[in-house]
């Protein structure tokens, strides 16, 4: 392998997610998230003692507010949001390259696994495949968590495969150091840690040898680093090392509210009474202003959680339990639905899929430990069926993204196996790939918010406002109806041939979600009202790292072939 094959994979893949990216924010979660890093950059707190967003959760420990989310992604989300203040405060730009930035890492870091069993020419196919042609394609456009909790799972086999090959402990460092952060991620990261630690506990008890106390010891060096961290940070913050915020007792949570509004609302009185006139340079103001602030978050939030309460009950288990037939309909949903299921946005996948049999018995323990690493995320999220399957209205199964380097191993035995030889296996292989390619394309060209917000257009027209059906019903439609499926919606919106409550809302046809689109037509919502020049300028250069590293990775490819 060339030496700078992997920046050059990084630089290619980069610059086609920002070309194709939106600049936007779209969904409550990327709000939380963002209001939540900004917060800790101004006061030092991971917690708010206002609910700044949608999705947090309160603690009857400290009594502050928190994003959902780990430190694993409101660290390094605060840093580009410094950055982005300092380098680009007028339009942000740094900021919203976020995911596109740990995408692209995530891309090179499976490369780096394939060129560790394929050619160079294989490796690239397989990495744009990857790249271009499942959900990430799409989901690198939102500031979504995923990509951070997906670079981490493919670091974590990069270097758990490498030190299968060459055998050297300070692999398995890096391997428990990458598992570990995953835990600082999202809640499901449990899954996939306490799995993979298995099958690398099991990976070093049949390659080590004598070295066997060695190499674990050097996992679980890297392992405890965040696992620590986790518990640190979870101890902090609701008076447990393992719990996160997903799993607080309602109960628990409406009587600390309870208890803390007469309180709150007594502070702000007392502040609010030395206050004659609207001041802001009155500290007096600022304090009543603060607590009063508060008091509403509480109240709002005390007036959700007993809704939640009537119900769903006290557990906060996020899980929607309408029993067996509703878990067949999530494994359908996320599987096989044409919507936004894994096989229906990559049908290429199938095929990989198809070889592994004949490899099961000689790597039995390792299949079953890396597919109940998928298993374990289908269940999960067939259990939240069918409203939430696919992670609130994104592209694909977004809450599986973080789990599609693992089912892409099974390139490796695709690639050794007699059946991708066969010419027809091949032909209908690479069809299905073009397939793949064009639907994410499909996706990228279109704001979700196109389909969503005509969607919810319609339900308010035939349920009314007096409460919340029209948003479950439109909803509800978004994640099931293949009427409402986002691919054959965005291809009519791109084709002009919309619904029409696509054209009572006034969604515009054509593609109209690509930067590079919007920057030559000089006008969208990234550039109206502003000079073109510097986003111009920004333009030229991605192309030249596009088309400068894919004709660098074409001679390094030609002259491995020599």
């Amino acid at each position: 392998m060339k030496k700078y094959d992997p920046l050059l994979i990084f630089i290619l893949i980069l610059s086609i997610y920002v070309l194709f990216s939106n600049q936007r924010i779209t969904t409550s979660m990327d709000v939380d998230v963002l209001r939540y890093a900004s917060n800790w950059i101004e006061t030092g707190s991971l917690g708010s003692e206002q609910k700044l967003s949608a999705g947090v959760a309160y603690s009857p420990e400290t009594g502050l507010f928190y994003a959902m989310e780990g430190l694993g992604i409101i660290a390094p989300l605060a840093f580009f949001v410094k950055a982005s203040n300092i380098l680009s405060s007028d339009s942000n730009f740094i900021m919203y390259i976020f995911n596109q930035f740990f995408a692209a890492l995530a891309v090179m870091y499976l490369f780096l696994i394939f060129r560790l069993f394929l050619s160079a020419k294989k490796s690239f196919f397989y990495t744009a495949l990857f790249a271009l042609a499942t959900p990430l394609f799409v989901h690198s456009k939102y500031l979504l968590p995923e990509p951070v909790t997906l670079l981490c799972i493919s670091m974590s086999f990069y270097y758990l495969l490498k030190f299968r090959r060459h055998k050297i402990p300070v692999y398995m460092f890096f391997s428990g150091l990458s598992s570990g952060y995953t835990l600082l991620t999202r809640p499901d990261a449990p899954i996939f840690a306490a799995l993979f630690s298995l099958l690398a506990v099991y990976t070093v008890y049949k390659i080590s040898g004598k070295d066997i106390i060695k190499s674990s010891v050097f996992y679980v060096t890297g392992f405890l680093i965040f696992a620590a961290l986790f518990a640190f940070t979870n101890y902090n913050r609701y008076g447990s090392i393992l719990e996160s915020g997903y799993t607080l007792d309602r109960n628990e949570v409406k009587e600390s509210l309870e208890k803390s509004l007469p309180e709150t609302y007594r502070k702000f009185e007392s502040a609010a009474r030395l206050v004659e006139r609207e001041d802001p340079a009155d500290e007096n103001y600022k304090d009543a202003l603060r607590y009063y602030n508060r008091f509403q978050s509480q109240q709002k939030f005390l007036e959700e959680t007993n809704k939640v309460l009537s119900e769903y009950g006290d557990k906060n288990t996020a899980f929607y339990t309408n029993g067996s037939l509703n878990f067949i309909n999530g494994i359908y949903l996320i599987l096989f639905s044409p919507n936004r299921s894994i096989f229906y946005l990559s049908p290429f996948m199938i095929i990989l899929l198809i070889p592994l049999w004949r490899y099961f018995r000689r790597f039995r323990t390792e299949f079953i430990l890396t597919g109940s690493i998928i298993a374990g995320y289908i269940a999960l999220y067939a259990l939240r069926a069918p409203l939430s399957y696919a992670g609130s209205a994104a592209w694909g199964v977004r809450y599986l993204l973080p789990v599609y380097p693992v089912f892409f191993l099974s390139v490796i035995f695709y690639e050794r196996s007699e059946f991708s030889r066969k010419t027809a296996v091949r032909r209908t292989f690479y069809v299905l790939c073009v397939f793949s390619a064009l639907f994410q394309l499909t996706g990228s060209g279109v704001n979700y918010q196109s389909v969503q917000m005509p969607l919810e257009y319609k339900a308010k027209q035939v349920h009314g406002t007096s409460d919340m059906t029209w948003a479950h019903e439109s909803r509800k439609s978004m994640m099931t109806d293949f009427s409402s499926s986002l691919l054959i919606n965005n291809i009519r919106i791109m084709t002009g041939n919309m619904t029409p409550e696509q054209k009572a809302y006034g969604v515009e046809g054509g593609p109209n979600d690509w930067f590079f689109l919007q920057v030559l037509k000089g006008r969208g919502r990234l550039v109206d009202g502003k000079e073109t020049g510097s986003f111009k300028a920004l333009l030229f250069l991605l192309l030249i790292s596009a088309s400068g590293s894919a004709y660098l990775l074409y001679r390094s490819t030609a002259s491995e072939n020599k």
